[in-house]
């Protein structure tokens, strides 16, 4: 606590819009540690304007008191602070928990639970799961039907199924590809199959012949044989029993779908008989729902496929009506800005001299929907999408140009410092030609640096900061922060955006790359004004793909050889599997070893993916951009932004397991400059749907067309998967 927070109170008074702070005043007290601070920034980031100037003189009664002044009236007690303690000179209090009995166990940490300690909290965190409350809200993906046995014979190729069978022998072998293959060849009364794990060479000891196991996963045809792939599995006479409706919840490494289960009996236990119902009881009569806590409790221990039909409806519906309700709010007139006027005419003259390129119509389309947002009253809230290479970033800089010639600061926040840094390096030198001043801000910027850029955000000598999570993190302040702009975040939930409307005096542009249907768009960002940049830039070639099984992988190899003798460049993708990272980066490292040594030990190999320290992520992306590395083995960390003109072959392994939309974003980090661009899509043909969809994406080079087809093929619930909604509080519906 310091003199600086009072600063803020007195900036905030003059506005009383929330926005003291990026992100929110209100929520940036509330994170200050101080409970009683706490509930006075909540309060306040949910007050109406009329009744915040009270909460405002509390605010600030309370942070004298923290500071230890003693001048003038002292502030009533609290319940977190001490009692007094007779005539001892003041001092800085202690501050208390509130009684225990005051927090509902919904609310209490994961670490209350005797399952979970502080490292099993940490990667439920990454779930977005901190408290039993949002645990018991976590609901499951899907389900394993394990009511019914499935004889070999039986079995169809790529439909999940549930076998008992025997085992007759265990051999371990190392693949090509650098895999651990543990292969049991086991029978049942119809016949005989083998039972494939990846990766997991100690499991050799326990699958001993003539031990029975059921087994739950997929048949697929590989080298010329029928095998099962196994995803989960038990042997006999271990643990509990086998049978039932089992629910599959989406995890992160290191936690398995089994401890996750017991983690939430243990949470139902402790906490669930303390959900309560968020839908009147009449409404719930006549809409024939269930209660919350009963349609909660189905799902997560559910008996039958009927009764999770009508829970997730339910819940379906609670979603639908909190989002009707949030949506009206949203749709209600904002605050109003006063915004200094701009002349639109000078401003594109100003931009398009310092452009060494001509804007396509589509661009200047949707810029003049921006500008003309950017003159209204009421803060701007606009989704830009654009295909890959359509110039997004072009068009946000625009914006920031708009912004910044009214006197008033904006932010740039990428998802990944490797995108954060890209932006920075295109627009540094385009804001200094525009006279604007700029700065980045990452998690990995020096302290030194960062104190720096912060001083100068706050006092107003920068125009423009880029970078990552970093500029919502606490102590980022700026002096008029009056456009942010989300590159790939369209994540935010639609409550999130909502707030930031009717709370702050800040335009919100949000782009994506990703492409959505537009009915699809609509419905899910129907709070937000849809711009589409629908035109790529003249003389882009179209990348040819091509689809192959992994006969041809030698062939493959061979052209990407071909490719960099002529002076290109190669990506060569690994796919991460949701339900087991750090077995995928495993794999990933395996290929890298393999092709590095093996297949291309002439060539520059290099190696990218999610678990590198941010500044070897920048090291291997640098190296390859500015071609000291011939070819690059990842993980999806560059579906997103990435840019290298001489990168002229995407080979990506494993292609069914990727969406079509997320295929087409990888397909759009080659063929960037002047030469030809060739995708490659190694894959199992494990089913006639696998095949249909490699077939689209080597026919289409539209990415809403593209994204039309996944949503048919795959369905709402697969195209909104976890990892790509913009819905993360629609989680039933």
């Amino acid at each position: 606590m310091d003199e600086k927070l009072l600063t803020l109170i007195a900036r905030e008074r003059g506005s009383l819009h929330d926005a003291a702070v990026f992100g929110g005043f209100g929520s940036f007290v509330a994170e200050l540690g101080d409970p009683g601070l706490t509930a006075l920034g909540e309060a306040y980031a949910a007050a109406p304007q009329s009744e915040r100037p009270a909460l405002l003189d509390a605010m600030e009664q309370r942070v004298r008191l923290l500071l230890g002044e003693g001048g003038g009236e002292k502030p009533e007690p609290t319940l977190f602070d001490p009692a007094p303690q007779g005539e001892q000179k003041p001092a800085r209090p202690r501050l208390q928990a509130p009684p225990a009995q005051a927090v509902s166990p919904l609310e209490l940490p994961l670490t209350s639970l005797r399952q979970v300690g502080d490292k099993r909290a940490a990667l439920f965190a990454k779930l977005g799961v901190d408290t039993v409350g949002q645990l018991l809200e976590l609901l499951p993906r899907d389900y394993r039907d394990r009511r019914q046995v499935t004889a070999i014979a039986d079995l169809q190729l790529g439909v999940a199924a549930n076998i008992c069978v025997t085992i007759r022998k265990t051999t371990l072998a190392r693949t090509r590809r650098g895999f651990s293959l543990l292969t049991c060849h086991c029978e049942d009364d119809s016949g005989a199959i083998a039972l494939v794990w990846f990766n997991q060479p100690f499991l050799e000891k326990k699958l001993r012949p003539g031990r029975k196991l059921m087994a739950w996963g997929r048949s697929e045809r590989r080298w010329d044989r029928l095998s099962f792939i196994v995803q989960e599995y038990q042997l006999e006479g271990e643990n509990e029993g086998w049978a039932g409706l089992v629910p599959v919840y989406p995890l992160t490494a290191g936690l398995s779908n089994r401890s996750l289960q017991a983690v939430m009996k243990a949470a139902w236990q402790r906490a669930g008989s303390y959900i309560k119902d968020n839908v009147p009881a009449d409404l719930m009569q006549k809409r024939d729902l269930l209660p919350r806590r009963e349609a909660l409790h189905i799902l997560h221990f559910p008996e039958t496929p009927e009764q999770i039909d009508r829970a997730r409806r339910s819940l379906a519906y609670e979603e639908l009506l909190e989002l009707a309700l949030v949506m009206q709010r949203a749709a209600a007139p904002g605050i109003e800005i006063d915004r200094r006027p701009t002349d639109n005419d000078q401003l594109r003259e100003r931009f398009s001299r310092a452009l060494p390129f001509t804007l396509t119509a589509a661009q200047s389309r949707v810029i003049d929907e921006i500008y003309a947002d950017m003159d209204r009253k009421y803060p701007m809230s606009r989704l830009v999408q654009g295909d890959v290479g359509s110039g997004k970033t072009m068009v946000a800089a625009a914006a920031i140009l708009k912004c910044c010639a009214a006197g008033r600061q904006a932010a740039l926040m990428a998802p990944t410092e490797i995108l954060a840094r890209q932006h920075y390096a295109t627009l540094a030198p385009l804001f200094d030609q525009l006279g604007l001043t700029s700065a980045l801000l990452t998690g990995s910027t020096p302290a030194s640096r960062r104190r720096e850029v912060l001083e100068w955000l706050y006092n107003g000598e920068l125009d423009c900061i880029i970078g990552t999570h970093a500029l919502i993190q606490t102590g980022v302040d700026f002096r008029d922060l009056g456009l942010a702009v989300t590159d790939e975040q369209h994540r935010f939930g639609v409550a999130q955006r909502a707030r930031l409307r009717s709370d702050s005096a800040v335009d919100m542009l949000i782009m994506t790359a990703t492409p959505i249907p537009r009915t699809l768009a609509m419905t899910i960002y129907a709070d937000l004004e849809l711009s589409v940049i629908d035109q790529l830039p003249p003389g882009r070639k179209q990348v040819q793909t091509f689809a192959v099984d992994h006969s041809y992988e030698q062939r493959v190899f061979d052209f990407i050889e071909k490719q960099v003798a002529a002076g290109g460049q190669a990506f060569v993708v690994c796919p991460l599997i949701y339900e087991n990272e750090e077995l995928e980066l495993g794999s990933v490292t395996a290929v890298y070893e393999r092709l590095s040594k093996e297949v291309f030990p002439k060539r520059r190999v290099g190696l990218l993916h999610g678990k590198l320290k941010p500044q070897e992520k920048d090291a291997a992306m640098t190296a390859f951009r500015e071609g000291e590395t011939d070819i690059l083995v990842a993980t999806t960390v560059i579906e997103v932004g990435v840019d290298v003109p001489n990168a002229c072959v995407m080979l990506i392994l494993d292609a069914e397991r990727f969406g079509l939309a997320q295929l087409h974003q990888l397909r759009g980090r080659i063929g960037r400059g002047e030469r030809q661009g060739y995708c490659i899509l190694l894959y199992t043909p494990l089913n006639p749907l696998v095949q249909e969809r490699m077939n689209v994406v080597c026919h289409t080079s539209d990415g809403y067309e593209l994204a039309e087809a996944d949503l048919r093929l795959r369905g709402p619930g697969e195209f909104l998967g976890e990892r790509q909604h913009g819905l993360p509080e629609l989680q039933a519906a």
